[in-house]
Formats: C-alpha cells, sequence, structure tokens
C-alpha cells in the first residue's frame, strides 16, 4: 500500500514525463531526413559549416539519435521529470496537514523514504524504457535501424548515473519544502553546473584536452559514448556519481529521522 500510495501522488507527473519523452524522440526522428539534407548541403559547399561531428551525423543514424537524445534532449526531459518524481512522501503530507496520519501508522520514518524512493526510482527507469519503445518504433516509420542493445544499454546508463539526481531532488525537497522553492533551489544547485561543465567538457573535447573534473561530468556520464559496451562504459564517473549518490542519501536520512512533523 505504501507503493500504491507513492504512485496515486506521481501518476500525473509520470503521464507528463511520458509525453513529454515522446515529443523529443518523434520530433528528433521526424527531423532527421532534412538535417542530413541541411547537412549535405553545407558540407559540399565551400563557404558552408564544416564541422568535424557532420560525417557521423550524415552516416550514422545512431550517432544522431544519441546526439540529439541521450547526450542532449532526452536526457534533459528525463533529468527533470526524474526531479519531480522525487518530491513528495512525508514532507508534502506535513504541508497538507496529513502527515500525523501516516506516522501513526506502524512504518517507520525510514520505510516511508526508501518505498518514496524506491517507486521514484522505478518511474525514472520506466520513463527510459518508454523513450526506448518511441524510438524503436519511430525508426521503423521512418525506415531506419537503431541496435536495441545499444538504446538499452544507453538508458540503463542514463538511469545509473541519474540516480544523483534523483537523490539531490529528494534532499532538496526535504530542506527546503514546498514544490516551487524546492524545484527552483534544485534546478540551480544541479542545473548551473549540469549545464556549463557539460558545454565546457565539449569544447575541450573539440580540442583534444581531458580536464581532471570531467568526473563530475554528470550529463557525459549519463550519455557515455555513442557505442557503448564493457570497455567505453564511463566506470569511474559512475563510481563517483554513485558515491554522491549514497552520500546524499545519508543526509537525507539523517535530516528526515531529526524533522518535526
Amino acid at each position: 500500500m505504501l507503493f500504491y500510495k507513492a504512485w496515486i501522488e506521481t501518476r500525473a507527473r509520470f503521464v507528463a514525463g511520458l509525453i513529454a519523452a515522446a515529443i523529443i524522440c518523434i520530433f528528433y526522428m521526424e527531423q532527421h531526413a532534412w538535417l542530413v539534407r541541411m547537412w549535405t548541403a553545407d558540407m559540399q559547399n565551400p563557404h558552408g559549416y564544416h564541422m568535424k561531428w557532420m560525417p557521423l551525423g550524415i552516416h550514422e543514424y545512431s550517432w544522431y539519435l544519441w546526439h540529439y537524445l541521450y547526450n542532449n534532449y532526452l536526457q534533459q526531459v528525463w533529468a527533470l521529470f526524474a526531479i519531480l518524481f522525487a518530491f513528495g512522501g512525508l514532507v508534502r503530507e506535513r504541508n497538507g496537514g496529513t502527515a500525523l496520519f501516516s506516522l501513526g501508522l506502524p512504518v517507520s520514518r525510514r520505510r516511508w523514504l526508501f518505498t518514496r524512493l524506491t517507486v521514484a526510482l522505478l518511474e525514472s527507469i520506466a520513463l527510459s524504457l518508454f523513450a526506448v519503445l518511441v524510438v524503436v518504433i519511430g525508426s521503423a516509420v521512418i525506415h531506419q535501424t537503431y541496435s536495441l542493445s545499444q538504446l538499452l544499454l544507453h538508458s540503463a546508463l542514463m538511469v545509473a548515473a541519474g540516480v544523483f539526481i534523483v537523490a539531490l531532488g529528494n534532499l532538496c525537497y526535504t530542506l527546503f519544502p514546498g514544490n516551487y522553492l524546492s524545484l527552483i533551489l534544485t534546478l540551480a544547485l544541479l542545473g548551473a553546473p549540469y549545464l556549463w561543465i557539460q558545454t565546457y567538457m565539449q569544447h575541450m573535447r573539440y580540442l583534444g584536452r581531458t580536464p581532471w573534473f570531467r568526473y563530475l561530468d554528470l550529463a557525459h556520464t549519463m550519455a557515455g559514448p555513442w557505442q557503448l559496451n564493457w570497455s567505453t562504459m564511463p566506470w569511474l564517473p559512475l563510481l563517483v556519481a554513485w558515491l554522491l549518490t549514497a552520500a546524499l542519501f545519508a543526509a537525507t536520512v539523517a535530516h528526515g529521522d531529526r524533522l518535526d512533523y
């Protein structure tokens, strides 16, 4: 019943996440043919744009989808809804005046917390798998193919590194109750370094440099390389993300045990 209660609380956000993910995936699959024609024309034009990645974008459909979905827009949509899934629980009930009833049940605060986080994680996994389904069907419609194993591997990596986002969202919601305040603070704490480091690391990679703080580049850890396998998996950045996630979970539990509902 705890799982069902958490699901009832977040189902509207979950459905909104499915719709947003579907829109992003369908849009960039639909744009593929037009963008390939535009890039091809640029490559043939001496005065056009000649970016290093253009041949890959033209000839490798898998690189194209990885670049626009897992390395950019689908990842960002997933991250936003992972934060939203983490909001709620006893803190929300306290704001609504119903927390005392829930606390009166023979369930510990920690069990409430871990149930809530488990549902948020399951919803995040389901959202990533739904995107896989949309890509598989959409690619077949436009007569393109994308390796199912690569789709599943990238989805697994996105979730495995993205648990940090779920943990940060839940901690911010516990520290700063209120949907709007928590969302703004979480986006400020995560969004600024997330986007800045992602942009800076893209520039460094073009220059052939690898700064030490690449291990904190959450966006590229979630994306991984476009051809993902055991040897190309970003194991060390993933370990850093897991250690930070464990620290955030511990802080949330410690604060939740002392919180006056």
